[in-house]
């Protein structure tokens, strides 16, 4: 019959003393009826995927990690550069006015200057 549904309430005692022992003595099915498998099962899912302390949010944060490790080496190399930086224009004064005339556009009194935009 096409319209007919069946519930596990349909069968008999007997059907499902037969279900029963067909899931007992198969091999792998008689650890998935075992309650305490069942819920060691259901844990690890939940921590997997629904905790907050997820394999899949622990891997993001890993990653958000390595991403800040990598950003705070290349802020750390900048500091070094800009050290010297500071160094070459404590001690020297070449490089003092070359700094000058370049970042802050300064010149000497009898100097123009020049400012090539490229379009």
């Amino acid at each position: 019959m096409v319209g007919d549904k069946t519930s596990i309430t349909d069968f008999s005692e007997k059907e499902m003393r037969t279900y029963w022992s067909y899931i007992k003595s198969h091999r792998y099915l008689k650890y998935l009826t075992d309650k305490y498998i069942v819920t060691l099962i259901a844990f690890g899912i939940w921590m997997i995927f629904f905790s907050s302390n997820s394999l899949v949010s622990q891997h993001k944060l890993r990653k958000q990690l390595k991403d800040y490790k990598a950003e705070r080496q290349y802020y750390l190399r900048q500091i070094e550069i800009n050290k010297q930086h500071i160094h070459l224009l404590d001690h020297n004064l070449e490089h003092l006015e070359t700094f000058a005339r370049e970042k802050f556009l300064m010149k000497r009194d009898n100097e123009d200057i020049f400012i090539f935009v490229e379009e």
